[in-house]
């Protein structure tokens, strides 16, 4: 089996304010790792942690982007595991995005439509927890199009919740310590 890790935070960008007060959930940004120390994970948001634009396809990790400026930042980390031929198409999903990142883009017209429930497919631009499902498409069922997904519909996958809490305060030490 092939370990994967679904990062949830709650971000206190004006942005993530708003679709807070859009949609009374607690969490408004997934991001997909595949190591527990969380060393790299992948994302859509900003290039720069200070600007809200641009933004698009991201890589960082719980301790750099906008992690490591405010560490204060809650976050849940879920743990699931795939077969081999799961666990492939997604590696092959994310290698569209890892091989030309600049050709995609956050999907800022994209967030109305989701409070509404009006799929939203516009080509390259995508929001964080919509491009999250989007990889998983063949693996996971949602019951609704990718970009209508929002972060906290991967609770409803049972996926074991390791750790809630401070980014600032996730280490291996910390999650060893609770196991």
């Amino acid at each position: 089996m092939n370990d994967f890790y679904i990062v949830l935070s709650r971000s206190h960008t004006t942005v993530a304010m708003l679709v807070r007060m859009f949609t009374h959930k607690y969490y408004n940004h997934t991001s997909l790792a595949f190591s527990r120390d969380l060393d790299n994970f992948h994302s859509f948001g900003r290039k720069n942690p200070k600007l809200l634009l641009p933004a698009g396809y991201i890589q960082e990790s719980v301790e750099t982007g906008y992690f490591g400026l405010w560490p204060n930042t809650k976050i849940a980390v879920l743990h699931g595991q795939l077969d081999d031929e799961q666990f492939g198409k997604l590696q092959e999903n994310l290698s569209v995005f890892e091989s030309e990142p600049e050709r995609y883009r956050y999907s800022i017209r994209g967030l109305p439509t989701i409070f509404f429930g009006i799929p939203w497919d516009r080509q390259n631009h995508y929001t964080c927890s919509g491009f999250v499902a989007y990889l998983f498409r063949d693996i996971l069922h949602f019951g609704k199009h990718y970009s209508l997904v929002e972060p906290e519909d991967f609770l409803k996958f049972g996926f074991n919740t390791i750790y809630e809490g401070r980014a600032g305060d996730y280490t291996n030490e910390k999650l060893s310590v609770q196991h």
